[in-house]
Order: structure tokens, then C-alpha cells, then sequence
């Protein structure tokens, strides 16, 4: 499935001008939301330019929108790295099972 997607986002939907919604993605396809996530992640993740902006997903045209759509990620990363810091940060008001304060973050992840 992952081929015929790119395949079909790459000759139906190159440039901005033609994006396509996630909601037509999934009635084209019959899949889950999730699972338009899950391709488009993983098409980026393996080197394919699938872009996104208010209109949807789409192949990218050139360089410039390759770039914006990066740029609108580096945003989005900053803004997650800004909510994570506040929820460690709340981790003060949740001492462990020894009342330490302790912010050991990775081993819990791990844990859960």
C-alpha cells in the first residue's frame, strides 16, 4: 500500500496547489486517519518530499516547498519542546514512592 500511495500523492498531487485532504486520503485508500499518519511518516522517513499545509498532504513541486513545509515542523517541534518542559517541570507537584523529586525521565518512559 505504502508504494501505490506515493505513487498516487506523487502523479495526482505535486505542488501546493493540488494537496489533498487526510479525509479523501482515507475514502481513496479505505484506511484510518492514523493510518494516512502512519504512511506519510513513513514515505518522509525513507527520503520522499510529502509535505503538508492547511489543504492537506502533497508531493512537493520544489525546493521552496519542501523547505516550508520543514520550516512548519521545526516550529511544531520548538512548541512540543516548550509543552515537555512544563510537564517536567509539573513533575515537581508528584514526588516518587521515596518522596525524592527525582526527574529521572528516560528510565520511566521505559518503564511505562
Amino acid at each position: 500500500m505504502e508504494h501505490d500511495f506515493l505513487v498516487y500523492i506523487k502523479e495526482y498531487h505535486t505542488g501546493k496547489e493540488k494537496a489533498v485532504s487526510s479525509a479523501y486520503l482515507q475514502n481513496r485508500f479505505c484506511i484510518s486517519s492514523r493510518t494516512v499518519r502512519m504512511l506519510v511518516n513513513q514515505l518522509r522517513n525513507d527520503g520522499n518530499p510529502i509535505c503538508s499545509g492547511d489543504n492537506g498532504y502533497y508531493y512537493a513541486a520544489n525546493r521552496k516547498e519542501l523547505f516550508a513545509s520543514i520550516r512548519q515542523m521545526t516550529s511544531r517541534i520548538r512548541e512540543i519542546s516548550k509543552v515537555r518542559r512544563g510537564l517536567v517541570k509539573a513533575l515537581e507537584h508528584f514526588p516518587d514512592d521515596n518522596g525524592q523529586l527525582r526527574l529521572d525521565l528516560d528510565n520511566e518512559v521505559e518503564k511505562r
